[in-house]
């Protein structure tokens, strides 16, 4: 992708984030002209470190009682082998990272090996995964492929061995050189030790599980990490009821296989569900029928007959891991995305509460405040943007799941290595517009839908600083540029900020989700390609406003968990 990436201008102008990261910070700081020292200059590795916010992610123990505890106790146990598991899957270098990291101590060194800790590698997804240790570029198969491999050499060996086709193509394989060729092997002989592990871990926590819809997953699961049958256990988690200790475990999205988009990535999130809070969001899940429908494309490309379940989980995350760690974090998701258990069970939304707030008090009021003009800046609520992040998950629920007029074909295999970007592109295009239906619908009114629409401005400067070849950041790139374009977002010269113009908006984002679910309807793969090529650019504009976020605003948060304190007690 040519459009460029965010890159700081300094590190060093980083040094004034430690008020917002906690890094830190003195309200009595000497005058500059005193003789005392000011605090030292940070360093390239510090400052990258710096642009993660430290967080502790805090529960209500009290909620659990000794069944429980040992219930979530092993599910960290899981949890954490299924991290080793997700490390090989980002690079297989991750086997031996003492060979890439520094030896050396002091302040560079160290801070080196935490940014090698937030990204899971040697390569910043901030900044186009550019690598900061000398190991060359990120292989765009990540540890699932040869690094040498290509799609051509791929796909050469598939239509000469059509046998090999379905393993290949599968979501739970990697794929390895033997003296005989290439060869697809199953995550649960690539990773048999680790994975052996996390199903025993997974078949304790079922034992000491009283809830029966939970001690059904994990029993599933761990099942299926071992034979990599992944369908009942998504059925099981798809059937969870009454459910405090909420788990969602396993491999799931397939972000970093940027050479074809078929390998999925282990991940853990262990949380807390709130019932009454979840409750409260079940009636917009009755909607999906009605916006499934008013969808801005023909019918034929819509799902009209489709089952539309839709539980909707509200949790604060207790346990993290994998997929789920790195990098910029997960404020919700819906899953699965196994197109046989959305199209049989529907499939399920995740809030995950505790995280989504820590964003909007840390990063999202700061960048309304800087990047768009006062008066709508000061209407950005917390309300706005929990809806918005629903509906967008709710929207990966609409549209289509397969390739229209060939029902083997799934969207992510048709549009392969460009579907993630398109597909979050398209949830949050079509989670607006939806929005607007709803508005339409009476569920909300025309205030609320005004801040839904600079909530969505807000928003898409946050996600695209996370780099053009970030998923969600190149997905809000291509958003922003779309909107720019056709009057829906405005620039004003005088105040160098941004408006929502509500007039233009509807329309236009209307016909950006067409856009979107069409590439996916028809799995246009060129279209798509040269849709994020043309849109994936950034502009000046842009690129100004961001700056005046350096050293004020972090990027995303670095979680740690309070329950980790807690796991010796419960032993």
């Amino acid at each position: 992708m040519s459009g460029p990436g965010v890159r700081f201008a300094s590190f060093a102008a980083f040094v004034g984030i430690g008020i917002v990261a906690g890094l830190g910070a003195c309200s009595d700081r000497a005058p500059a002209d005193s003789d005392e020292a000011g605090p030292p200059e940070l360093t390239e590795a510090e400052a990258r470190t710096a642009q993660f916010s430290p967080v502790e992610l805090t529960f209500d123990a009290s909620l659990l009682d000794d069944r429980q505890k040992q219930v979530v106790r092993h599910l960290v146990e899981a949890s954490r082998e299924l991290d080793m598991v997700f490390r090989l899957q980002k690079w297989a270098g991750n086997g031996n990272p003492n060979a890439v990291l520094p030896a050396a101590t002091g302040r560079e060194a160290s801070a080196t090996r935490d940014y090698y800790e937030i990204m899971y590698g040697p390569w910043d997804n901030l900044d186009e995964d550019e690598p900061f240790l000398d190991v060359g570029p990120r292989p765009p198969g990540a540890g699932y492929y040869p690094e040498d491999l290509t799609v051509d050499e791929f796909e050469t060996w598939v239509a000469e061995h059509p046998g090999d086709e379905e393993a290949f193509r599968s979501l739970y394989t990697i794929i390895r050189r033997t003296d005989s060729g290439l060869q697809a092997i199953p995550y649960s002989q690539a990773y048999r030790e680790p994975l052996g592990r996390a199903s025993a871990s997974l078949a304790e926590a079922a034992r000491f599980a009283d809830n029966p819809s939970l001690k059904q997953f994990l029993r599933s699961r761990s099942r299926a990490l071992l034979t990599d049958e992944y369908y009942d256990s998504e059925v099981a988690w798809m059937r969870l009821t009454d459910n405090l200790i909420d788990p969602t475990i396993g491999p799931y999205e397939v972000y970093e296989d940027q050479l074809f988009g078929y390998k999925t990535a282990f991940e853990s999130f262990i949380g807390l569900k709130d019932p009454a809070a979840s409750e409260l969001l079940a009636s917009l899940a009755a909607e999906l029928p009605a916006l499934e429908a008013a969808l801005p494309i023909a019918d034929e490309y819509k799902y009209l007959d489709r089952p539309f379940t839709s539980p909707i989980s509200v949790i604060d995350l207790i346990y993290g891991a994998g997929d789920a760690r790195q990098g910029v974090q997960t404020i919700a998701f819906n899953l699965p995305n196994d197109p046989r258990v959305r199209q049989n069970e529907g499939s399920k939304k995740v809030m995950l509460r505790n995280v989504i707030q820590a964003k909007f008090d840390r990063i999202l009021k700061p960048i309304a405040a800087a990047v768009l003009v006062p008066e709508q800046a000061g209407r950005i609520g917390f309300e706005a943007y929990f809806t918005r992040v629903l509906m967008h998950e709710l929207s990966h629920a609409l549209g289509p799941d397969y390739v229209t007029g060939r029902p083997n074909l799934t969207v992510n295999q048709g549009l392969r290595d460009r579907y993630s970007a398109i597909e979050e592109a398209k949830a949050d295009a079509t989670g607006t517009h939806s929005l607007a239906v709803l508005t339409e619908r009476g569920v909300y009114d025309a205030d609320f839908q005004q801040e839904i629409y600079i909530d969505h401005v807000a928003d898409m400067f946050r996600c695209v600083r996370f780099g053009a070849t970030e998923a969600h950041g190149l997905g809000c790139l291509t958003q922003f540029n779309y909107l720019v374009e056709h009057g829906a977002i405005e620039y004003v010269d005088e105040t160098e900020r941004f408006r929502a113009n509500f007039e233009r908006m509807p329309e236009v984002m209307a016909e950006l989700a067409a856009v979107y679910l069409m590439f996916e309807a028809t799995a246009d793969y060129d279209g798509a390609g040269a849709f994020l090529e043309s849109y994936g650019r950034m502009s000046r504009h842009m690129r100004d406003a961001l700056d005046r976020l350096d050293g004020t605003v972090p990027v995303d948060l670095r979680p740690s968990y309070a329950v980790e304190d807690l796991l010796a007690e419960w032993q």
